[in-house]
């Protein structure tokens, strides 16, 4: 019976991966196009999406018998699922933030394509995982990744909005949809403000978890490691935005760079390091 939900599981999560690419080719042609009706069904397909994607975590909820967070099949299943509706919210109270699906849903397709193909073997929760503090770790991951994937979409759309503007061809029309460089400037600072939050809650509540499973709070573990390395990324980019006065083109880059290291860090870190964290190798 598990075999079958398993298998069930997969197809759902690749109809979506589907409906998520079908979706990012709509964003980006709108954006280019400037075709107003293509940018409602993209949201069309991002919703039609999140039908089975939704349908696959319950599935495999109930199956496992705990959160997907227990290997990397189930985290990324579970951090893309959070993004997407992150932004189907904030679309929906920001309509003008509606084009940072050009950016937004080919990361999340790519992510939870790459996702699939893991091993989607359920896996027993260990004991020393079933703790309040690893509830709000795991938690509050998910919240980072999607806070910031929605800060490096505003910063991209800033760097590609800019250099159109910049040039003043003809082509700078073709961005009216998007909100004003200012506003997309802002919305990036906000957005890694709270990412940069999110992990520090993370960490915390890491340590205090690693404390009672290892009986040590820091253990240089390379997800302790570069989680404090991406923390410290987004830690200078709102010193140098708030205090220094870094913004546009230099923020933008570095807001980028901070994602990058945050993909990295939830799932690329089990390809490369040997790791004690379950959820990120397969």
């Amino acid at each position: 019976m598990i075999q079958v939900d398993v298998k069930t599981q997969v197809l759902l999560l690749w109809v979506a991966v589907g409906l998520y690419a079908v979706s990012s080719v709509l964003y980006i042609i709108s954006l280019v196009f400037r075709k107003d009706k293509v940018k409602v069904w993209a949201r069309v397909a991002v919703v039609a999406g999140l039908l089975p994607h939704s349908a696959a975590i319950l599935l495999r909820w109930i199956a496992a018998g705990h959160g997907p967070y227990l290997n990397r099949f189930e985290v990324v299943m579970s951090d893309v699922w959070l993004g997407v509706v992150l932004f189907l919210f904030i679309q929906w109270r920001y309509r003008k933030t509606e084009l940072l699906g050009a950016v937004i849903m080919p990361v999340s397709f790519l992510v939870l394509g790459y996702g699939v193909l893991s091993s989607p073997e359920i896996r027993t929760l260990p004991g020393s995982f079933q703790t309040y503090w690893l509830v709000v770790h795991i938690l509050f991951a998910k919240l980072a990744y999607s806070s910031c994937l929605v800060s490096a979409a505003a910063a991209a759309l800033y760097l590609i909005k800019g250099r159109v503007e910049r040039r003043k061809a003809r082509a700078a029309n073709l961005w009216h949809a998007l909100p004003d460089l200012d506003v997309l400037d802002d919305l990036s600072y906000r957005f890694a403000g709270l990412g940069f939050l999110f992990i520090g809650v993370m960490i915390i509540a890491g340590s205090i978890w690693a404390n009672q499973a290892w009986g040590v709070f820091w253990g240089w573990d390379p997800i302790e490691t570069w989680s404090l390395i991406t923390w410290f990324i987004y830690g200078i980019y709102l010193h140098l935005y708030r205090i220094h006065g870094w913004k546009g083109h230099k923020a933008a880059w570095l807001n980028l760079l901070g994602l990058m290291v945050l993909i990295f860090v939830l799932f690329g870190i089990g390809y490369i390091y040997t790791t004690n964290h379950a959820g990120y190798t397969n």
